[in-house]
């Protein structure tokens, strides 16, 4: 494996200094830790509907163990955030955060009209088409908002919605040409990597065709997780012909090749 980056990590049920360990310990050079911005105390009552996934966090408090964490484990740690877009709240969220010195910012979509997709609700062909086009329309408004580093996870629908729309070529080459416009990279994502591969070869094709920016991003929660499907992801971007990553520092894109 030569993919030397995970920039789409949590802390929240373990610790920094642990996700940073097993980072080097399975090879990672550089390793981005970002936390849900749900899971600060600061902004936690912006978003107070968003599942708990582990210890709550102060934004100093997480700033200090991510450092801390690339002191202890010898391993290059890059602050980062995952954030909730919400077209209502926007404005709000990133107030919240603005006045920290990220390295770069997951922007993610994660509800819909206040639904969150991910728990699932059993909904028809017709309401689950739908939800595909709302999602796309969102993951749209999220590269073009100048917010963020990254777009997340962009067929993540599909974790609870099989009903996929016929144009979703279509619509991932729009998304794809649109964070090509934007200079904004669009994630290969490990655990959608391992649950519906298809989806996230299509998506890196449309990378392909309008030389889009891409991220390489685990989604891990635990420490085992970290650079989950790297190996499969490599295989993939070999394959369609991607050769490049994207990886920031100070909130300025870097890339590397592999």
């Amino acid at each position: 494996m030569t993919l030397i980056s995970d920039f789409h990590s949590h802390v929240s049920r373990s610790s920094a200094e642990q996700m940073a360990h097993s980072a080097r310990e399975k090879g990672l050079q550089i390793l981005g830790l970002s936390e849900h911005d749900f899971q600060m105390n600061e902004a936690r009552p912006l978003l107070p509907h968003m599942p708990l996934e582990g210890q709550m966090l102060s934004f100093a408090e997480y700033i200090e163990a991510v450092h801390a964490a690339g002191r202890a484990a010898d391993i290059d740690v890059r602050l980062g955030l995952e954030v909730d877009f919400v077209p209502a709240k926007n404005d709000q969220i990133q107030a919240s955060i603005a006045d920290y010195p990220w390295d770069f910012l997951i922007g993610s979509v994660h509800e819909i009209d206040g639904k969150l997709f991910e728990l699932g609700n059993g909904q028809a062909r017709e309401e689950g088409e739908l939800l595909w086009q709302r999602y796309f329309r969102l993951l749209h408004e999220a590269v073009k908002s100048g917010y963020f580093s990254l777009v997340s996870h962009p067929v993540r629908m599909r974790a609870k919605n099989p009903y996929v729309p016929a144009n979703i070529d279509d619509e991932l080459e729009q998304l794809a040409a649109e964070a090509t416009r934007q200079d904004i990279a669009l994630e290969i994502n490990g655990s959608d990597m391992l649950g519906y591969p298809d989806l996230v070869r299509r998506l890196a094709k449309a990378c392909v065709l309008h030389r889009t920016p891409i991220s390489i991003g685990s989604d891990a929660h635990r420490p085992y997780q970290v650079a989950k499907a790297h190996q499969q992801s490599e295989e993939l971007l070999r394959e369609v012909g991607i050769k490049k990553v994207r990886i920031w520092k100070q909130r300025v894109p870097e890339e590397y090749e592999f």
